[in-house]
């Protein structure tokens, strides 16, 4: 057995749902169901009881669940070993490219502000992995898009972006001063990859289906440059936020692009700060780096 074993197992033990551990894991349920199996059958017993939309623990499951908690609680301490016998604080930080470098900007200037010497190593990823890295211990802050569903995991919002329509410069729409969500109807729209962040992307997809625009193309990717390609050769419209400090708007300029902007206050791409209930007490300077944010930017934690 491997420590993704344990960590599938207990997803499992904890929502009694194949698949709400696989959406929780940021996986199919195919896969998860697969390697449980194969614990089982390693072990020799089984740890789940599986009736038609019904999953309960075994009594022997039950028992395993408590061991494997303890081994995935010390296996997660050791990445923290190094951390806790460093001369210098540190805080690892993982951040979405595509997030507005401004919030990742204040996080790290409050940081620096608060605890001048810390140690702070960036990983770029997109929210969705980088979710699935602080779960598992493996940052200690998350610089995302909001909102975060993860269990055991608190925000803070640091930003509010609006939407604006991207499209080529000879487009019919390009003169427009702005536009709702109801004048793409019949258009081609652009989104990108669900993956990226499922919550957030789920949200938007259900405006523009509510707002009956349905000629949606799923892009497999999240990629900028080739969102800009496909809207140059086709002539379809795509979503992208608008701020000077987001790659999108140094990539959909002119003179083949015009970028217009989304008249829909309630649609917004919202982006802050994430990191696991209780860090605050173990990761340094992380408290007053709360605390501080709050303050000066006027926001409140939000509720998973």
């Amino acid at each position: 057995m491997d420590i993704q074993q344990l960590r599938y197992f207990l997803a499992v033990a904890d929502e009694l749902h194949f698949g709400k551990a696989a959406e929780r894991l940021h996986i199919t349920a195919s896969p998860l169901s697969r390697r449980v199996r194969e614990l089982e059958q390693e072990l020799g017993r089984d740890l789940f009881i599986r009736e038609h939309h019904h999953v309960e623990l075994t009594q022997f499951g039950e028992v395993f669940r408590g061991r494997a908690q303890d081994a995935v609680s010390v296996f997660d301490g050791l990445r923290r070993l190094p951390d806790e016998h460093l001369d210098v604080p540190r805080c690892r930080i993982g951040a979405a490219p595509l997030a507005p470098a401004v919030v990742l900007d204040r996080v790290l200037e409050t940081y620096h502000r608060v605890v001048p010497d810390a140690d702070l190593p960036v990983t770029l990823a997109p929210s969705a992995e980088t979710l699935v890295m602080l779960s598992a211990d493996r940052i200690d802050l998350a610089v995302v898009h909001l909102p975060v569903d993860t269990d055991g995991v608190e925000s803070l919002l640091l930003s509010r972006a609006p939407y604006a329509v991207a499209m080529r410069s000879d487009d019919d729409l390009a003169d427009r001063s702005s536009l709702r969500l109801r004048d793409l109807r019949r258009r081609q729209v652009l989104v990108t990859s669900a993956k990226v962040h499922p919550q957030v992307m789920g949200e938007t997809r259900s405006a523009l289906l509510e707002a009956g625009v349905t000629r949606l193309v799923q892009l497999p990717h999240n990629d900028v440059v080739q969102m800009a390609a496909h809207v140059l050769r086709t002539g379809a419209l795509s979503l992208t936020v608008m701020g000077a400090d987001t790659p999108a708007t140094r990539i959909f300029a002119p003179p083949h692009f015009t970028v217009v902007p989304l008249d829909e206050p309630t649609l917004v791409l919202r982006a802050g700060m994430a990191w696991r209930a209780g860090a605050e007490s173990r990761v340094p300077g992380l408290r007053s780096v709360v605390e501080s944010l709050r303050t000066r930017y006027g926001t409140r934690p939000m509720s998973p």
